[in-house]
């Protein structure tokens, strides 16, 4: 398993000084999250909190064995004002 976390920010206009997560600002905590093999969506994820474990079988269904490498795409998702701009970051897993 694949234990992949982020830093939550703020889109109500709460400064992100000390690198640890911004307050909330929302009623609730939701993300979706794609995971990418380049362009080629892979599954798509739903979360609560900035943090989901990414299954070995889950791997195994969308890339035929355990991923070394990959794009995750993080959206965070506001009831206030719906989806932010995604951030997307290459991981590659050591082995």
């Amino acid at each position: 398993d694949i234990d992949i976390s982020w830093t939550r920010r703020s889109r109500q206009g709460f400064d992100w000084i000390d690198g640890a997560d911004a307050p909330l600002g929302e009623e609730s905590e939701r993300y979706a999250v794609e995971v990418r093999d380049g362009a080629l969506l892979k599954r798509q994820i739903s979360a609560v909190e900035p943090r989901l474990i990414y299954a070995a079988a889950e791997q195994i269904a969308d890339f035929g064995g355990l991923a070394t490498d990959f794009d995750i795409l993080v959206t965070q998702v506001s009831a206030l004002t719906g989806p932010g701009d995604a951030q997307t970051q290459l991981l590659q897993v050591a082995i």
